[in-house]
């Protein structure tokens, strides 16, 4: 870890110890991310770094997910959870995101608006703009599940969320639509994302 002595952001989610399925996979994606370096100009895939999810022959188990269907079980459950608590983390900096995607209804860990799903077809894709390199750093403990976001220089000027989220009707079922802003020390407001979540599936 020698270089990365500035701490940028940290997001910390819980989660229920007794889903032992859902916690294994939770433990074999953040292994993957435990300190993963991005170097200057570079791209985290979330799913490259992680690997699949799907392959009958891979680690992961059958948990529940949380789907436009409402709650099912799925290869690789929980590890959203761990895609959406290190989205947090990213969006209390100023790395880019090129890709994410919201979960179609709200996730229990996490506000709405902050959280990222993945999937074969889904990715979450953060990119480095800056001439150095910063480190994700994800733990389990207990039942947390903490992400940190940790670079060789500070962070250029502090960064805050804004959201705004209102009860509306989709396709003839009460939502919630969510919109995220990156507000920035020095006045500036970055858009993030306009979500629709579904609460009446």
């Amino acid at each position: 870890m020698h270089g990365f002595r500035f701490l940028w952001s940290r997001a910390i989610t819980r989660f229920d110890p007794a889903d032992r399925a859902r916690v294994q996979n939770i433990r074999l994606a953040v292994q993957k991310l435990q300190a993963y370096t991005l170097p200057g100009g570079a791209t985290l895939s979330f799913n490259r770094v992680v690997g699949s999810r799907q392959s009958p022959d891979s680690a992961y188990e059958p948990a529940p997910v949380f789907s436009d269907r409402g709650r099912v079980r799925a290869l690789g459950g929980g590890v959203c959870q761990v895609s959406s608590t290190l989205y947090a983390a990213v969006l209390l900096t100023d790395l880019q995101v090129l890709e994410r995607h919201a979960h179609a209804m709200p996730v229990p860990y996490l506000a709405p608006g902050l959280d990222a799903t993945v999937s074969n077809a889904l990715d979450l894709k953060i990119r480095n703009p800056h001439p150095f390199a910063v480190q994700i750093r994800m733990s389990v403990e207990g039942q947390r599940l903490q992400a940190e976001v940790w670079a060789e220089q500070p962070l250029r000027q502090k960064v805050s969320i804004s959201r705004i989220a209102s009860r509306c009707f989709r396709d003839g079922v009460p939502a919630l639509q969510v919109v995220v802003w990156r507000v920035y020390a020095g006045g500036q407001r970055e858009k993030m994302s306009e979500d629709v979540y579904y609460l009446g599936r």
